[in-house]
């Protein structure tokens, strides 16, 4: 009757989601259905996950954005200095984190895990066809993996907006976002954009000079 909901109307009483609630599916069944000391170990190890990703994004990010940027504009930076900026950068993406919750509601009509997938699918798949051609494929050199890191992104972000511009309408209600968002499941789009990427990066290293012996030694499949 919550978690199946089929009454939009319903579906916001118990959620605030038109579409449904299986976002409160997990922790309905923790806090609902556990017992007493399951229930607070199962809760402590959800929290403890939840920490843990957060941690590691965010130190991740600072140390990046410090060592990479930072320091490369500011090579004589003290110790304190960088601590400083990294802990700085923290606390601006921690900013945007809660600043995001609202956009994240509003996409995919709030569906949580529909949001991860379809924003892993326009973003990884560039990653994931420069990596494996760089891999397996001695021929591909830095301007084709640029370049097709660069088109996949541009590729992939503008898919992303378009879902936040026409979010999934409710049953019942007609679908008035573009034929390429309709008609392309978020899925079938990583596909796509995977194999726009590995032509781009094919094209661009073919008409590019190709790296030496030495760039690819102990790099690739082939030179190991």
């Amino acid at each position: 009757d919550t978690v199946g909901c089929v009454d939009p109307e319903e579906c916001v009483r118990v959620c605030g989601a038109e579409v449904g609630c299986s976002n409160i599916a997990f922790p309905k069944l923790v806090i609902e259905l556990m017992p007493s000391g399951l229930r607070g170990l199962m809760i402590a190890v959800m929290m403890a996950a939840l920490m843990s990703s957060l941690t590691s994004i965010f130190n991740s990010s600072s140390t990046l954005f410090t060592m990479d940027i930072w320091k490369k504009h500011r090579p004589r930076a003290s110790e304190r200095e960088l601590l400083l900026v990294g802990r700085i950068v923290t606390v601006i993406l921690v900013v945007v984190s809660v600043v995001w919750i609202p956009i994240l509601q509003s996409a995919n009509s709030g569906q949580l895990y529909v949001y991860i997938q379809s924003v892993t699918s326009y973003l990884a798949p560039p990653v994931t066809a420069v990596f494996t051609l760089a891999v397996f494929w001695k021929r591909t050199n830095e301007q084709g993996a640029f370049w097709g890191l660069m088109v996949g992104l541009v590729v992939g972000v503008c898919r992303m907006a378009l879902e936040f511009a026409f979010p999934p309408p409710r049953c019942g209600v007609v679908d008035s976002a573009p034929l390429v968002l309709r008609g392309v499941h978020y899925l079938h789009f990583a596909i796509l954009l995977c194999g726009l990427t590995a032509i781009v990066v094919a094209v661009v290293s073919f008409v590019t000079p190709p790296p030496s012996h030495e760039q690819v030694c102990n790099l690739t499949w082939w030179t190991m």
